[in-house]
């Protein structure tokens, strides 16, 4: 009997570690929100003006939350009236402050100053942001695929 609790500890810590280990740290809040992210609401609306769809005239956000704290991906927004178009990389960092993704990047736009706030529903995961910058307000969410 004593010697069936020897075998059964040391297998427990040789097996212990290895189980850790093959878990990773998939139950952190970082890594439940890390993944590649497709903007499915995308609406901006200058102050006074009308509200425009950008998905509707072609813009897009693709933001690849890598579990190693990079991002990838890219912005393009389409042309409106004087604006030309605009395409941006979405290479940077990002962290989990509580339920707000920030995002760190070079590329100068809305992405890495709008508060994106995680939503859960069931295991589906979007990011919400809905902030107004120099006088456009801008409604995003962008969901995991």
């Amino acid at each position: 009997m004593r010697q069936l609790l020897k075998e059964s500890r040391s297998l427990l810590l040789i097996g212990l570690p290895a189980l850790l280990l093959a878990c990773g740290d998939s139950g952190s809040p970082s890594a439940t929100v890390a993944g590649n992210y497709t903007a499915i609401v995308f609406v901006t609306t200058p102050t006074g003006g009308s509200a425009r769809n950008e998905l509707q005239a072609g813009s897009t956000l693709a933001l690849n939350l890598n579990s190693n704290g990079t991002t990838s991906g890219h912005l393009h927004i389409a042309a409106n009236g004087s604006n030309p178009v605009f395409d941006a990389d979405m290479a940077g960092t990002w962290s989990l402050q509580g339920n707000v993704v920030e995002i760190t990047q070079a590329a100068d736009t809305f992405v890495r100053d709008i508060v994106l706030t995680v939503q859960r529903v069931g295991n589906a995961v979007s990011l919400i942001g809905d902030q107004v910058f120099s006088g456009t307000r801008i409604n995003l969410t962008v969901a995991r695929g």
